[in-house]
């Protein structure tokens, strides 16, 4: 009766063993991911406004992930290079991206930049978010915003562009004021080159992150004009959009994704890693610093934030690519 007893206890510890074996090994939620350190690929250069960021909270989010983040900046064909790596890339979850933005889910579906769309990703959460500032040479013959919308219907002005979602965003207002603004385009790489640009005469006028004109504006060489979409404590008398009376948001969002069929427990590790890393007081008190804006919505509320924007910029990119 005893060896009976025994021999019971073994098969029914047996087959607990097996069982749980068995669903470690069909990935049924109780996986280790990641179990090695994970990429996470820019299509921004290094020093940038967007690469400044992410290694900040790739420092943090490293705690939550338990392992190691590596920031891999590729640049290739204006970035959109990384999105065909991206693409092809193995769907373990050891090579993401955060690069899930306006440019691929606004703007490429009107002008076909790239051979992929976001249907060929995972997204899965916003990560960051940041302002834009108007900027002028502090002896323009405007001093605000309202003064640049004046003085350039009737005086042809050079905006530096440094990206096309700018470049969009200015002919959004140029098409609220009905197309009398005089505003010729100018095309640079990069916020740098934009603000080099506007210090050295080469262009009237520019829209930066903040960030990438902090040094100067404390310098005094640079006024700020308006900002979007909410005030700067530090510069409470500069306006919004939204006060100026134009219905825009001029806002830089980017969300963490992958390849297209990441695993249900890898999205969902990822979405925990990112909830927490923004909830983190150390980039809570890195964004205040920096003009960075800490995204805080639902995956629904992230869909429809680029659905506007993509439907807004449907209203003005068939002039930009005459």
């Amino acid at each position: 009766m005893k060896k009976k007893t025994v021999l019971g206890i073994f098969i029914a510890i047996l087959l607990s063993l097996l069982v749980a074996c068995s669903s470690e090994s069909s990935g049924s939620g109780d996986s280790d991911y990641p179990k090695k350190p994970v990429t996470l690929m820019l299509p921004y250069g290094s020093g940038g406004t967007t690469d400044l960021y992410f290694r900040e909270f790739t420092n943090i989010a490293e705690e939550h992930l338990g392992q190691r983040i590596i920031i891999k900046n590729e640049t290739g064909g204006g970035g959109l290079s990384m999105y065909s790596t991206l693409a092809t890339a193995d769907t373990d979850g050891y090579t993401m991206a955060a690069g899930m933005g306006t440019s691929l889910y606004a703007i490429n579906p009107h002008l076909e930049l790239m051979e992929h769309d976001g249907e060929d990703f995972t997204l899965v959460s916003p990560a960051m978010q940041y302002q834009y500032v108007f900027v002028a040479p502090s002896d323009a013959p405007y001093q605000t915003f309202e003064e640049l919308i004046e003085y350039s219907k009737e005086n042809p002005l050079t905006f530096a562009a440094s990206s096309t979602t700018n470049h969009l965003f200015a002919e959004t207002i140029n098409k609220a004021e009905n197309f009398d603004l005089q505003w010729k385009i100018v095309n640079y790489t990069s916020d740098s080159e934009s603000i080099a640009a506007v210090l050295g005469g080469h262009v009237d006028f520019t829209l930066v992150s903040p960030i990438a004109v902090a040094g100067s504006e404390q310098a005094g060489d640079i006024n700020y004009l308006a900002v979007s979409p909410e005030k700067f404590e530090s510069h409470p008398d500069v306006p919004t959009m939204d006060e100026l009376g134009y219905e825009l948001d001029i806002t830089a969002m980017i969300g963490i994704g992958g390849p297209k069929g990441l695993p249900e427990d890898v999205v969902a590790k990822w979405d925990d890693v990112i909830k927490k890393t923004l909830e983190d007081p150390k980039l809570i008190e890195f964004a205040a610093k920096n003009y960075y804006t800490l995204p805080n919505m639902s995956q629904e509320e992230m869909d429809d934030f680029f659905t506007n924007q993509r439907e807004r910029f449907g209203e003005v990119i068939d002039r930009v690519v005459e």
